[in-house]
């Protein structure tokens, strides 16, 4: 039996997206598709989380990390899902 995917789950609202999650999008993308994660990982935006201050954010099932900038991003994903 499968288990469910964890979910990776971008803000997506004005304010993250502008401040990088634009880019770590297409970086967490890559990553994804370059690390054959893609089957067991659901990759997913959302609108605002209302932590706009603290932006840009991602959720990796119920772990949010803020202040992500695209320089973090593989280092947050190897972290998460490295050597498993």
């Amino acid at each position: 039996m499968q288990s469910a995917p964890i979910v990776i789950a971008i803000c997506m609202g004005s304010s993250c997206y502008a401040r990088g999650n634009a880019r770590n999008a297409e970086l967490i993308k890559a990553w994804l598709a370059r690390e054959g994660r893609d089957a067991r990982i659901e990759f997913t935006g959302t609108l605002c989380e209302g932590l706009c201050k603290e932006g840009p954010n991602l959720r990796i099932g119920e772990r949010v990390y803020r202040g992500v900038d695209p320089a973090a991003i593989e280092d947050v994903l190897e972290h998460e899902f490295g050597e498993r």
